[in-house]
């Protein structure tokens, strides 16, 4: 198809998009200008300096922008359609890695927090030659990290309630126990309250908490310690069945 045709075939697209609004034809018309949006991925991928996506990334982001801005053209404004697109392709592609980028960033550092709490949680661990012992750890090790599983769920990392899709029975509990842990904190002596409101509702790593209470670390590591179990023997005099604390 000659260039004078192909526009013709775009105008009519166009024309009947306008008219109807149809998703096929929307369909159409991106496909008619996908080159384009290519064109911007590929400019901005060559630029990069967040390496953790890749072109196909930067594509599916340009396409979305194409997509919004084939929704919101208006031709009788006189702009051309790709300089309308231009900024809403490069707008979609930047927004995209920057949402990539921090989503990335929150999991690199729950994953550095949560493994500076086990270490904190696994100090003075006993010699493995002694089973007992050594199983008791771990049983203490792992109802410590359960409070703490309670405790974020009301603060850091908020992201909506634990899923049991088909029992919101569970659902319900769960966020009664979250409750209570949340009250039982206010009760903790003050340092030990600060480092687990603060580690836990507020998000703040152990090295904030040191530097703001002037402590040293591996100090608030024990404060940690202390007051999850501090929250462990007040959840079993209440006798908290359901959860086994």
């Amino acid at each position: 198809m000659r260039a004078g045709e192909a526009q013709l075939a775009v105008a009519e697209l166009w024309q009947a998009f306008r008219s109807s609004g149809d998703a096929a034809l929307r369909e159409r018309l991106a496909a008619c200008y996908l080159e384009f949006a290519r064109m911007m991925a590929g400019k901005l991928y060559a630029g990069r300096t967040f390496t953790g996506l890749e072109f196909d990334d930067y594509l599916q982001f340009a396409r979305l922008g194409l997509l919004e801005a084939i929704d919101r053209y208006d031709h009788a404004l006189g702009a051309k359609f790709e300089t309308y697109a231009a900024l809403r392709i490069n707008g979609a592609i930047l927004s995209g890695i920057r949402s990539y980028s921090e989503v990335h960033e929150q999991i690199a550092a729950r994953k550095q927090i949560a493994a500076t709490r086990v270490a904190a949680l696994s100090q003075a661990a006993p010699d493995g030659r002694d089973p007992d012992a050594l199983f008791g750890h771990l049983a203490e090790l792992a109802i410590g990290l359960a409070v703490g599983f309670a405790l974020e769920g009301q603060g850091m990392y908020r992201d909506g309630e634990t899923e049991y899709p088909d029992n919101s029975y569970a659902r319900a509990e769960l966020r009664q126990l979250r409750e209570r842990i949340v009250a039982l904190v206010q009760t903790l002596p003050a340092r030990q309250r600060r480092v687990i409101a603060g580690h836990y509702l507020q998000g703040q790593p152990f090295e904030e908490i040191a530097a703001a209470l002037q402590l040293s670390k591996g100090r608030v590591a024990q404060l940690h310690k202390e007051g999850l179990a501090s929250l462990r023997v007040q959840l079993r005099s209440g006798a908290v069945r359901e959860w086994a604390f």
